[in-house]
């Protein structure tokens, strides 16, 4: 009788609206750059793009904004962080595996900011799928990855505007 009884209350649980815990990952390569010194800053057209990721998370309840240490990445970054009054964290892309379980661990929405070889990367080990490094003419791509309860529950794959011409 009593095994019965844990067993419908198994079942009611999620009938109940038991509170899930859901990660929201965007994913993004630094908008347009000036040229490839670690200084370079953004170009007009990628001052733009930074923007329009704000605009794309302006009505989210944005948690954290990632960054690495590039002047480039850091600019692409600000916009959003703003916004949400949040402090741009740097992170190290030499340590993409210990950072992507650190970010399953982490819970709402979540922007992180990289580099043509490292936002790719990062996608593989959140997802278990394999993208290949972006095109160096790709600004536009955003990844957002979902985890409920700390599991992988989806990808989307979406465009910002303008869109670069290579997909």
């Amino acid at each position: 009788m009593i095994k019965l009884l844990i067993f419908i209350c198994s079942l009611a649980l999620p009938a109940l609206g038991v509170a899930q815990d859901t990660t929201t990952i965007y994913l993004v390569r630094h908008a347009e750059k000036v040229d490839t010194s670690r200084t370079s800053d953004l170009t007009e057209a990628g001052k733009e793009r930074a923007r329009s990721f704000a605009k794309l998370l302006e009505n989210s309840s944005l948690t954290h904004v990632y960054s690495t240490p590039f002047v480039r990445t850091k600019n692409t970054a600000a916009p959003t962080a703003a916004m949400h009054k949040i402090q741009i964290e740097e992170y190290d892309a030499d340590k993409a595996k210990g950072f992507a379980d650190k970010l399953r661990t982490l819970s709402g929405t979540i922007l992180v900011v990289g580099h043509s070889n490292t936002i790719p990367e990062l996608v593989n080990l959140l997802t278990g799928e394999k993208f290949d490094d972006l095109d160096e003419r790709v600004y536009d791509k955003v990844y957002i990855v979902e985890f409920v309860d700390q599991v992988y529950s989806s990808l989307k794959i979406i465009h910002t505007d303008p869109r670069t011409p290579i997909r």
